[in-house]
């Protein structure tokens, strides 16, 4: 049997509905043996199915850095694999479109990493996307202290660590590849799209209905319910704590939108429909 791929996805309590609907996801679109991590930044703590959470090798004065409850603990990646192999590195709020092995076996180039080129052109400067990451172990070594030092003293900045933006690569000249875009695509599907990253924090469809590929993480959902790895009372526990929209169990378009919309539609018809005063 062929070596696990080993994938490791950033998360917390508050993205626990996310998570599993990626987690199962990634193991129904291939047939190859998968080990995955989950980050859980809430505890600091890994955790694997099947066996107790255990402590993260990150100190207290790293983590409290972090923007999202997980934001560097992507850079523990290449140490817990043992320097050695690869390893994925995956957001939790996505959906997996297609075979993770095809991703895992990319060829490098020699490459350190591969990572979302170009991925906030709005922003100035030349930013990569670390949302999705293939690791070569080997090669990597990020040492998260000496970064939090550069930090502190201005070096570099903090989206300049997160992005690998000019300053901190001036400092630390990874040699980064060009992730092929299809994995990890903002917002947007389509029949070439390998995986799917909602990453408008205010249009995520657990979060708020009507997102244009809403029904797509809606099915997800149901097939992680079918499965078994998401259950109904994660949910109702996710709706009590405010992780989730109340009515999250209606789908994309709930009961009230279509409402909302239908008198919407009615009111621009009325204007239309209104003599012109001459």
């Amino acid at each position: 049997m062929a070596d696990p791929i080993r994938i490791f996805i950033g998360s917390g309590e508050a993205s626990r509905i996310e998570r599993q609907v990626a987690i199962d996801s990634l193991q129904r679109m291939t047939d190859r043996p998968l080990a995955i991590t989950v980050f859980n930044g809430t505890h600091n703590a890994l955790e694997v199915l099947g066996e107790p959470p255990r402590p993260a090798p990150m100190s207290l004065r790293v983590k409290y850095w972090n923007a999202t409850e997980f934001s560097l603990y992507r850079f523990l990646i290449p140490e817990l694999c043992g320097y050695q192999g690869r390893a994925i590195y995956i957001d939790s709020d996505v959906v997996c479109l297609h075979d993770i092995g095809e991703l895992f076996d990319t060829d490098l180039k020699g490459a350190d990493f591969l990572a979302k080129a170009e991925a906030y052109p709005d922003r100035a400067g030349a930013l990569w996307g670390l949302s999705v990451v293939l690791f070569d172990c080997d090669r990597c070594r990020f040492p998260l202290e000496q970064f939090i030092d550069e930090l502190e003293a201005g070096v570099y900045d903090y989206r300049d660590l997160l992005c690998m933006g000019p300053r901190f690569l001036n400092k630390h000249p990874y040699q980064i590849g060009a992730l092929d875009p299809r994995w990890n695509s903002f917002d947007f599907a389509d029949r070439e799209t390998r995986l799917i990253h909602y990453t408008d924090l205010k249009r995520q469809p657990w979060k708020r209905p009507g997102h244009p590929y809403g029904d797509l993480w809606f099915k997800a959902m149901q097939q992680a319910l079918d499965s078994g790895i998401l259950t109904d009372t994660e949910i109702s526990q996710a709706i009590k704590r405010f992780n989730v929209r109340d009515d999250i169990r209606e789908g994309n378009r709930p009961r009230w939108l279509t409402r909302q919309r239908l008198r919407s539609w009615l009111r621009q018809v009325k204007q239309q429909l209104r003599p012109v005063k001459v």
